[in-house]
Formats: C-alpha cells, sequence, structure tokens
C-alpha cells in the first residue's frame, strides 16, 4: 500500500511547537501512540528525556485521538528552554474499520504500525515509546548506533515472559522482545511490507494471542530485530513486587517501563520504583495534578499496605476500613 494510501488515514495534522530551526543539535524523533487519558504519562517521559539528553533534539510525534487543551497546554511548556517539536496526528474513525478486531483491544493497537510510513518523509528511523516509561540517560550512543540491517531494534522480555510465550508463540529463537520500546528502521520497515505482514498475523492468529500486537510482532519480526542489552528498556511490574520490597535500579539504565496495571502515578503503586518516577513527576508542568486515587477494592488494600510500610498507620487503617467496606459490598452485589 503506497504511503500516500496511510497518509489518508489522518484526520488532521497539528504542530503544537517547532523551535528546532534555532537548534544545532541532532535531531531524535520518538513517536507515542496515545489517548488524551495519557498525556500525563507521555509527559512525564518527555520531560526527563529532556532531562537527561541536554546534548540532543528532539522532535515528538504523538498518534491517537485529540489532546484537551489542558494537556496541550502542559506540553508547550516542555518547549520553554529546550530544543523541542511536538506534532499530533489524529486518525480517522474509519480508518481501522476494515482491520481485524482483537478481542478486548481497542484499534489504537494498530497505530504504531502505520507510524513509520507517516513519518518516512521526515526521518529514516525513530523511537517508538509506551507512555509509561521513564528515561534516565543519554540516547545520544544509541541514536548513532547503525541497525540498516534490521528491521527495528528492540529489548528482550523478561525471562518469565519469554519462557512462557515462546512456546506459545512457536519462537524457536528462544528471544521476545517487549514492545513498548522501539528502535524503527524506516526504509527496510517499509520495503519488507512489515506493517501488512503484522496485519496478516493479527487476522489469522489473532484470537489466539495474549498481547496482540507484541505477539504479532514478535512472530513476524523473529529474524530481523536487533536485540539490545536491558538497559534500554527495563522492565518493571509495580504490583508484582512486594510492599517493601527492595527493586535495585542498575546505573547505567537508560529507560524503565513500568509494565502492569498499576502506573506510577497511582497513589497506590508507592514504593522505590513509583518513587524514582516522582522526583520527575514533581518537576514537571504536571507537577500540581494529583496522582490517581483508588477506586476498586484490590487498589485500596494495595494502598493501605504501603500506607503502613510508609508508617502512615491511622491513614492506612482508613483505607483498610475502605477496602473491607468495598470487598463486602461487592460480595453482595453479587
Amino acid at each position: 500500500m503506497p504511503n500516500q494510501e496511510y497518509l489518508s488515514y489522518l484526520e488532521h495534522k497539528e504542530e503544537l511547537v517547532n523551535n528546532l530551526g534555532v537548534s544545532e543539535l541532532p535531531v531524535v524523533h520518538i513517536a507515542f501512540g496515545i489517548n488524551n487519558a495519557y498525556a500525563r504519562g507521555m509527559g512525564i517521559t518527555v520531560f526527563s528525556i529532556l532531562e537527561n539528553n541536554p546534548d540532543l533534539a528532539f522532535h515528538i510525534h504523538v498518534f491517537g485521538s485529540p489532546l484537551d487543551e489542558k494537556s496541550k497546554s502542559r506540553l508547550l511548556e516542555l518547549a520553554i528552554g529546550h530544543s523541542l517539536a511536538i506534532t499530533c496526528y489524529v486518525f480517522k474513525e474509519s480508518a481501522f474499520a476494515d482491520l481485524p478486531l482483537i478481542g478486548r483491544y481497542p484499534q489504537a493497537i494498530y497505530y504504531r504500525l502505520f507510524t513509520p510510513y507517516i513519518l518516512s518523509d521526515v526521518t529514516s528511523k525513530f523511537f517508538y515509546l509506551d507512555a509509561d516509561t521513564l528515561c534516565l540517560g543519554s540516547y545520544k550512543e544509541l541514536h548513532e548506533k547503525d541497525i540498516s540491517r534490521y528491521t527495528l531494534a528492540a529489548v528482550n522480555d523478561t525471562e518469565r515472559a519469554r519462557n512462557k510465550l515462546c512456546p506459545h508463540l512457536g519462537l524457536t529463537s528462544g528471544n521476545y522482545f517487549n514492545s513498548g520500546f522501539l528502535y524503527i528502521n524506516i526504509p527496510v520497515w517499509i520495503n519488507k511490507k512489515t506493517t501488512e505482514r503484522i496485519i496478516q498475523t493479527l487476522a489469522i492468529h489473532g484470537t489466539e494471542l495474549k498481547f496482540p500486537d507484541q505477539d504479532a510482532l514478535n512472530i513476524a519480526l523473529e529474524h530481523e530485530v536487533l536485540l539490545l542489552p536491558k538497559k534500554y528498556n527495563l522492565v518493571c511490574d509495580i504490583i508484582l513486587n512486594k510492599v517493601g520490597k527492595k527493586t535495585p535500579v542498575p546505573e547505567d539504565t537508560i529507560l524503565i517501563h513500568y509494565t502492569g496495571k498499576c502506573k506510577p502515578w497511582h497513589r497506590w503503586g508507592m514504593g522505590e520504583l513509583a518513587s524514582l518516577y516522582d522526583q520527575y513527576y514533581e518537576k514537571s508542568p504536571w507537577r500540581n495534578v494529583p496522582h490517581d486515587m483508588p477506586v476498586s477494592y484490590k487498589e485500596m488494600k494495595r494502598y493501605a499496605q504501603a500506607l503502613w510500610h510508609e508508617r502512615q498507620y491511622m491513614n492506612s487503617l482508613r483505607w483498610m476500613v475502605k477496602y473491607m467496606n468495598s470487598k463486602v459490598f461487592r460480595n453482595h452485589s453479587l
């Protein structure tokens, strides 16, 4: 399918800010696929990238549904004192109507599959990041890395994930990369019709896949990926770590990826990993936006346990009572 046909999937394109013209720094392109609910997470990611990469300029490409004016205003603040451009791309609602629907997953899973075509006129390679990531180091060395022989570069997922998913997906290499961080080589992606191959994989195997887009990427690209050290995508699940458990973050870590349902902007995700995130949160344009409070009884229980560990005993007891009441009410309503 020609690039122009993919470009027709866009409803509109909006350049929020662009001060790259006054900078002589090398430009790194980064894409996100989000809706407005994840604008805060993406914003903290971008803020952390800017904080740790003063010798680089960045063009941020935001794909998804429209952002509200508050989110746009805070994103504009990021450009103050930084070499930064931000462009938003909104897809037509009908853009993915003919593509297979996969269980409970929204059509947003297709966003990252079309970004290489849409960005092919502005760059030959770009990073795709999930909005639940935090940058702790420099991208300069990786940006300069030669990936010309590969469709993309990525980082292997955890050993637990590989042991479970490789046999299920028939991956004979024993590798299974996490798609929350991708370094995409646009010319190779397009020449090998990668988007079409992944869509075909989803059409054939979609209902069998636990993580549809990520699984399909691994199936289609098993032998086309340059595997990078885990410092470029250190996968951490806050909930898998018991309250109070020490979670060492290696000093050379470039990117932390907060996988799982609990995110670091959730109040019940307290702990070392969340505290590290909060160091950036509290300096960012989102510093006055409160963290999300618990809603479900499981979230309330986790929050109560975390508060107890922090020696906030009275507050912990209050949330334990809320947890018990919520759980009892839920059981009575079943």
